[in-house]
């Protein structure tokens, strides 16, 4: 069962809750962009940004991705982490939490929940994964920022279309 579903929240509560998540996907698009911005932009973006030191000629004429800013000795990485590992998925429950309060089917729920904490998991190992196992852990830094991205929109617009738009259901009590 649903507990109490956002569709009978009273108008103040909706208008705090979708203030709240209007702010969520403008925080989260900014995090989309940012990753843009450090690592999709140049050619292995998160190689060059958390990978291993490689030897560089220095009468080599610059090249794009060589101006990508390195986050990777053990100290930076840990810097960059500690703050993700604790706001990620603090941001991924709350979110969570208003899906929850939906009438959306089980299935979906439980599917943005499990991505939306894989794709932490993916997102805030990645960077370690790169500099200590192999480069081709970049993979997961893309994949992880894609299942937060899109399982945080499905978060958002769900709990903002039911409140809003979708009427309520014949039964006139909690669903079924």
């Amino acid at each position: 069962m649903t507990p109490f579903p956002l569709w009978r929240s009273d108008r103040n509560t909706k208008i705090l809750i979708s203030t709240f998540l209007a702010s969520m996907l403008v925080a989260i698009g900014v995090a989309e962009l940012n990753n843009y911005d450090k690592v999709w932009r140049a050619r292995d973006g998160v190689v060059q940004r958390y990978g291993p030191e490689k030897e560089v000629d220095p009468d080599a004429p610059l090249q794009p991705g060589d101006l990508v800013a390195r986050m990777n000795t053990f100290s930076t990485l840990l810097d960059v982490t500690h703050p993700h590992v604790f706001e990620i998925p603090l941001v991924l429950f709350v979110l969570a939490h208003f899906l929850m309060r939906c009438r959306t089917p089980e299935w979906l729920k439980l599917g943005s929940y499990l991505a939306s904490f894989l794709g932490a998991l993916f997102f805030i190992a990645s960077p370690w994964l790169v500099r200590y196992v192999s480069p081709r852990g970049a993979v997961f830094f893309h994949l992880g920022s894609a299942l937060i991205g899109l399982s945080a929109l499905v978060m958002i617009v769900v709990p903002l279309w039911e409140m809003w738009w979708m009427p309520p259901p014949d039964n006139g009590g909690y669903p079924g």
